[in-house]
């Protein structure tokens, strides 16, 4: 587990990420301990979160259900203590790549940060949905209360590109986070992926990796 330590000596454990709420009218930060299963997230003084980066088999690997997916609905509300808010999004399932939801089922995701009323909370380096949008996600846990893999590197937006009408998936949203290695960095291989693929060749890719003992799961 990688820490950090303070100016008064104090150790943030690596994961725990910070959590930051804030109220329109009146500025406020509240700390909130955070556990995402699966994730190292370094907290730091500044309002990013440090986060390894996974490369595409690790998230192959790791998440139960991959899919292209319509968002159908966000909805943020607080936790039944009222300490977080946390936001259900309602998934509908397009074409499956891996995994048993298949075409037409809804999935739920339920993740932490959100808005209701005048506070919002956030978390550095967790993604974003939109209703109405199309996106390929890499989930793990029950239909009915998933979680992204890897935050900001589990979903990544689609567009059609004018000129062929192809699909194209967009490089992920760091989502106000850090994002590091493990290993030696090469000349070839960016820390986090940056550039739109062909949801074709995507596919393709996915689909081997997960036909791969282990990735299949």
């Amino acid at each position: 587990m990688i820490g950090r330590t303070g100016a008064a000596g104090r150790l943030y454990k690596a994961a725990i990420p910070p959590y930051h709420c804030r109220q329109m009218l009146a500025p406020r930060r509240l700390s909130v301990a955070l556990v995402l299963a699966g994730i190292l997230v370094v907290a730091r003084t500044g309002s990013a979160s440090l986060i390894v980066a996974l490369d595409l088999p690790t998230m192959v690997t790791r998440a139960d259900n991959i899919a292209v997916v319509d968002v159908v609905s966000v909805k943020s509300a607080w936790n039944p203590p009222h300490q977080r808010i946390l936001t259900t999004i309602d998934l509908l399932v397009v074409d499956s790549w891996k995994g048993t939801a298949g075409p037409a089922t809804h999935v739920l995701v339920v993740q932490p940060g959100g808005t209701v009323d005048d506070i919002t909370m956030t978390v550095g380096g967790m993604t974003h949905f939109t209703p109405g949008e199309r996106a390929l996600v890499f989930l793990r846990g029950r239909a009915d209360r998933a979680s992204v893999v890897g935050m900001a590197q589990g979903k990544r937006a689609m567009w059609r590109e004018p000129a062929t009408q192809r699909w194209l998936v967009r490089a992920p949203d760091k989502a106000g986070g850090d994002f590091i290695r493990t290993t030696p960095a090469t000349a070839t291989a960016p820390v986090f992926e940056i550039r739109d693929r062909p949801l074709g060749d995507l596919r393709a890719e996915i689909r081997t990796l997960a036909a791969v003992p282990g990735g299949g799961r």
